[in-house]
């Protein structure tokens, strides 16, 4: 064998053991004891895990005319020096342009910069993309995104809505959705700007949970009445939880995601006071994302939906903007602060330590979340996403006790901001393998641009059973 990485606590969804790993040509080609190989590397006192997949992702995106702060190499970079080997990013066609012809320009963005794996969500803008769906799968995508939000911009209407789920379950794709009531929250915000109510606060004050529970409603009552799976992105609240545990509850094939941001922070962030001369007043709108931060209580029922199961995924929806250049661009209109917060460099640490340290996450449920579900769901089983032979020698070596204080002094996005700055981790990636080579070990990168490979995705697995990943 090429690698043998011995001494170490491989940790997969179901269980954790003391395993040396065997790999060969990019893959696990054993698990065991006493393996030995050309080189040998001792993991002793740490735990062995999958590499990290970040469903959620929008890098080198454009929002609103706003180019997000991160491309593809600033992105992988902060994803490699957090544990995150995969990544699927989010293609938006422009106005009147094909899914074929979005797909191709994003892995063309791509291709030359890409340092970790990446893959692509299809977001479906108009009622001609419905005809592209059967070729997805032959293109390796198997999810698209729906938004019911962003009105006159990226939400649809609830008959395209209707239709889309529809056709992608005949076809195996899995559709994902943006839940909030757009043409409400439209409204709200119109209101708010006409009585003077600028400042960041009143983004979350005109998306209210309410809409957001609607919307998720809707959304599985669709899933519901096609039989058709459906996956809710950023789950925020109590209200939006409620849906989820009932929807589930009845049997329909819905899962759910939150982000780190929901689990950290709230709405009062919005209402910070900075020191940026002149911008004292607008701290806030380095926590402007969609859906908004919500309250304490929806913070601890986020933190109990994960123990339970009913939060399958912890994701980033990572989308980075400048603070000084980007979000200013809403000082007089909350309404245009760029949506988006940073997380791709953060997640995994960060759920170590709250989750695991803290509040006792079994180590199982940590990688369950991070790598075997999301694989799981889309597309990526047998492939990523566990240590096991025959998969991809995406391998962490997680230092337990390795102490870190995020900070935009130290973070590798180029963001001109961290959203956790001066947060204390104990727990974090000291060795990163993507296929079998060393792309990161004490904190110096060892990468290649356009060493990334497309992730080709398979179908769907509609018919497994729900609660034996859950």
């Amino acid at each position: 064998m090429d690698v043998v990485i011995k001494n170490g606590i491989l940790v997969n969804a179901d269980g954790k053991t003391e395993m040396d790993i065997g790999i060969e040509a990019e893959k696990i080609v054993a698990l065991g004891k006493n393996l030995s190989g050309r080189k040998t590397i001792d993991a002793n006192g740490k735990y062995l895990i999958p590499g990290g997949i970040d469903v959620h992702t929008h890098l080198e995106t454009v929002f609103g005319g706003n180019q997000t702060a991160d491309d593809f190499l600033s992105g992988h970079l902060g994803a490699i020096a957090g544990g995150t080997t995969s990544h699927i990013n989010f293609c938006f066609p422009n106005p009147g342009q094909s899914l074929h012809a979005t797909l191709a320009n994003w892995q063309q963005k791509v291709r030359s910069k890409s340092l970790i794996d990446y893959g692509f969500h299809l977001v479906i803008r108009e009622e001609s993309h419905l005809e592209e769906l059967p070729m997805l799968l032959e293109k390796g995508v198997s999810s698209i995104k729906c938004f019911l939000a962003y009105k006159d911009t990226l939400q649809i209407d609830e008959e395209l809505f209707f239709k889309t789920v529809e056709k992608a379950k005949e076809h195996g794709l899995l559709t994902m959705v943006h839940a909030e009531n757009g043409n409400i929250i439209d409204y709200l915000i119109k209101k708010a700007l006409a009585n003077q109510l600028i400042s960041p606060i009143f983004h979350a004050r005109t998306r209210p949970p309410e809409l957001e529970s609607q919307s998720i409603h809707f959304a599985a009552s669709v899933a519901s009445m096609l039989n058709a799976p459906l996956y809710i992105v950023h789950v925020s609240s109590i209200k939006g939880l409620e849906e989820i545990r009932r929807a589930k509850e009845r049997g329909t094939d819905l899962w759910a995601e939150t982000c780190p941001q929901y689990l950290f922070f709230t709405e009062a962030d919005l209402e910070r006071k900075g020191h940026t001369p002149g911008l004292e007043h607008f701290e806030g709108a380095k926590w402007i994302c969609s859906p908004p931060l919500r309250k304490q209580e929806d913070q601890m029922a986020l933190w109990e939906g994960l123990r339970l199961g009913l939060i399958d995924v912890v994701s980033t929806d990572h989308c980075s903007f400048h603070f000084s250049s980007q979000k200013t661009r809403g000082l007089s209109d909350f309404s245009k602060i760029p949506n988006g917060v940073p997380g791709i460099e953060e997640r995994m640490a960060l759920l170590f330590h709250y989750g695991c340290n803290q509040r006792n996450l079994p180590m199982e449920r940590f990688v369950s979340l991070t790598a075997e579900i999301p694989a799981f769901l889309f597309g990526l089983e047998g492939q990523k996403g566990r240590l096991a032979e025959g998969y991809d020698a995406d391998i962490v070596l997680w230092n337990p006790n390795k102490r870190q204080i995020l900070s935009v002094d130290s973070h590798h996005i180029q963001l001109d901001y961290n959203l956790y700055e001066g947060f204390t981790i104990e727990g974090g990636a000291e060795m990163v393998m993507l296929r079998g080579k060393i792309i990161y070990a004490n904190g110096q990168f060892s990468v290649e641009q356009g060493n990334g490979k497309y992730l080709f995705r398979s179908s769907y697995k509609h018919s497994l059973n729900h609660d034996a990943k859950s």
